[in-house]
C-alpha cells in the first residue's frame, strides 16, 4: 500500500513537472514569435558577376603593316606605354598629298588676294576719277554760265546802243542827202553805228561760242561719266568673280585642313598605347607569321593586375518597391557550393530608373570576396535584405503574398 502510494506521489509530480515543462516551451514559444526578428528578404534568381576594369583588347582600325613591336606576351606595361607601332601607306600618301594641296590653295588664295586688292583699288581711284570729273565738270558749267550771263547783259547794252546809233545814222544819212550834215560828221556816225554793229556781231559769235564750249563740256563729262561707269561695272565684276573665286578657294582649303586633321586622326592611331596598366597576354605576332594585318584584327591585349567586379542582378517588378540603395545583399554562385565556400555579401549600389530588355536591374556592390576567384560572367542567385520583422510578421506576410498569387 506504501509502495502505491509512492507510486503515485510521483506520478502527480512527473505530470506537475511535464505541464510546467509544456508551459515553459508554449512561453518560450509565444516570445519567440513577438520578439524574435527574421529577415525578409527578395529573392534573387538571375544575375552575373561583372568585372569593372575588364580586358583591354586593341583591334587595328584600317588595314597596315606592322613595323615594331615594343612589347612581348606576359610582359607588364604602364598606362601610355607605346606597345607596337603600324604604317598605312595610303594613308600617308593622302597625308602628303593633302599638304601639298593646301600649300597650293593657300598660294592661289594670297595670289587671288593680291588681285583683288589691286581691283579694289581702281575702284577706288574710278570713284575718284568720278567724283573729280563731275567737280571739274560743275566749275566749268558755273563758269560758263557766268560769261554767258555777262556776254547777254553785254549783248542787251550793245543792242540798245545799236539801235540808238542806227537811228542816228539814218538820220545824218538824210541830213547828209540834203547837204544839211557835212560828210565828215555823217562818216563818224555811220563809223560808229558800223563799229556798234561789229561789236554785236562778236559778242554773239562770243556768246555762240560760249555755248558750243558749255555743250562740249556737258558731252565731254557725259562720255567720260559713261566711261567710268563702264569700267566702274567691269571692276564690280572683276571683284566679284574673285571675291567667288576666293570663297571656293578658301572652301576647299577648308575641305583640305578637315581631310588632313581626319587623316593625321587615323594616322595617330598607328601608335597602339595602352590606356590602362596591366600584363599582355596576347600578341598579334605570336599567332600570326606575316605583319600584315587587316582592319578589325586583334593586335594585343592586356589583363589588368588587379580586377574589381561587381553584380548585376534582376530583380522581380513586383519587389521594386521593397528594394532601396544601400540593403545587404547575400549572393551565391553557381560556380562555387555555397555550403563550401559560403555567400558573399554585397550592398545595393543603384536600381534601374526603368526597364531594360523588359526587366529591372539593381547593381550590388561586392564585399569580402578573397575566398572566390571570380570571373566576369559568372552566374549568381540570392537575396536582398528589405528589413527585419518579428516572425509573426513575417508569418502573415507570407501569407498574404499567398493569397496574392492565388
Amino acid at each position: 500500500m506504501e509502495a502505491l502510494s509512492n507510486y503515485n506521489i510521483k506520478e502527480y509530480n512527473f505530470t506537475i513537472w511535464f505541464f510546467r515543462l509544456l508551459m515553459a516551451i508554449a512561453a518560450t514559444l509565444i516570445l519567440l514569435v513577438f520578439a524574435l526578428q527574421i529577415n525578409d528578404a527578395v529573392a534573387i534568381r538571375e544575375g552575373e558577376i561583372i568585372a569593372t576594369n575588364p580586358q583591354s583588347d586593341y583591334k587595328a582600325p584600317f588595314e597596315a603593316q606592322i613595323v615594331k613591336i615594343n612589347v612581348k606576351e606576359g610582359q607588364p606595361v604602364k598606362a601610355g606605354d607605346t606597345l607596337l607601332i603600324m604604317q598605312n601607306l595610303d594613308f600617308l600618301e593622302q597625308q602628303a598629298k593633302t599638304s601639298t594641296e593646301m600649300e597650293y590653295l593657300q598660294k592661289k588664295i594670297e595670289s587671288t588676294s593680291v588681285l583683288l586688292d589691286a581691283v579694289q583699288k581702281k575702284q577706288a581711284a574710278n570713284e575718284q576719277t568720278r567724283a573729280i570729273s563731275a567737280k571739274k565738270y560743275r566749275l566749268d558749267i558755273s563758269r560758263l554760265t557766268a560769261e554767258l550771263k555777262t556776254l547777254e547783259e553785254q549783248h542787251g547794252l550793245q543792242k540798245e546802243r545799236l539801235a540808238s546809233a542806227q537811228e542816228k545814222y539814218l538820220g545824218d544819212a538824210v541830213l547828209f542827202k540834203k547837204d544839211m550834215l557835212s560828210k565828215y560828221e555823217y562818216n563818224s556816225t555811220k563809223d560808229a553805228f558800223l563799229a556798234l554793229k561789229e561789236n554785236l556781231t562778236n559778242l554773239k559769235s562770243e556768246r555762240n561760242k560760249l555755248l558750243a564750249e558749255k555743250s562740249l563740256a556737258y558731252n565731254n563729262f557725259t562720255n567720260e561719266q559713261n566711261n567710268l561707269l563702264l569700267n566702274k561695272l567691269q571692276l564690280d565684276e572683276n571683284t566679284q568673280e574673285l571675291l567667288q573665286t576666293k570663297n571656293d578657294l578658301e572652301g576647299q582649303l577648308l575641305q583640305a585642313k578637315e581631310t588632313l586633321h581626319k587623316v593625321d586622326t587615323e594616322l595617330k592611331k598607328q601608335y597602339v598605347v595602352a590606356t590602362n596598366a596591366g600584363i599582355v597576354n596576347y600578341l598579334f605576332s605570336t599567332k600570326l607569321a606575316s605583319n600584315l594585318i587587316s582592319r578589325g584584327d586583334l593586335l594585343v591585349s592586356i589583363a589588368p593586375t588587379t580586377i574589381s567586379y561587381y553584380a548585376k542582378v534582376i530583380v522581380p517588378e513586383r519587389d521594386m518597391p521593397y528594394v532601396k540603395a544601400g540593403q545587404e545583399a547575400r549572393l551565391k554562385l553557381d560556380a562555387y557550393y555555397h555550403l563550401e565556400y559560403g555567400m558573399i555579401r554585397g550592398k545595393v549600389l543603384y536600381l534601374a530608373e526603368r526597364k531594360e530588355s523588359e526587366k529591372f536591374y539593381a547593381l550590388v556592390q561586392l564585399l569580402q570576396t578573397n575566398r572566390y576567384k571570380l570571373k566576369s560572367g559568372y552566374t549568381i542567385h540570392g537575396e536582398i535584405v528589405v528589413q527585419r520583422l518579428p516572425l509573426y510578421k513575417f508569418f502573415i506576410k507570407k501569407i498574404f503574398k499567398r493569397f496574392d498569387k492565388v
